[in-house]
């Protein structure tokens, strides 16, 4: 289990307590959010305008644009494995996933695969 609140493991003796989690408000993040679309890193001027203006430490800031990069990394990688996995799919199911919703796909029964053909591929008696 956990220890009471306050109470010292072996070790940590005159460790500082962390911070409790700050909640931002959804304000604080539109805000944040806006600003990281365009802009990745702060210079410390820019950040302190920031801060001040959404009532926020420097520290949370900071913080908040560091977890921010790392989400956005997580994302980018997520979405290349995704793009490379579809590499792996047959070309039937790489042809649906390519057409936009509500377009009409290839007939059951009247396969039309014309399109996966290169000009090589294609012979005309």
């Amino acid at each position: 289990g956990r220890a009471a609140p306050g109470a010292l493991g072996p070790g940590q003796a005159g460790r500082r307590r962390r911070k409790s989690r700050t909640a931002f408000t959804a304000q604080q993040v539109l805000e944040l959010e806006r600003r990281f679309v365009f802009q990745k890193y702060l210079a410390p001027s820019e950040r302190d305008g920031l801060a001040a203006r959404l009532g926020l430490a420097n520290a949370q800031v900071v913080t908040w644009f560091q977890n921010r990069r790392a989400k956005l990394k997580r994302d980018v990688e997520e979405m290349r494995a995704d793009v490379a996995s579809l590499g792996t799919l047959s070309p039937e199911v790489q042809c649906r996933l390519s057409l936009p919703d509500g377009a009409p796909g290839p007939r059951p029964g009247r396969p039309d695969l014309g399109h996966h053909l290169s000009e090589e591929e294609i012979q005309v008696d």
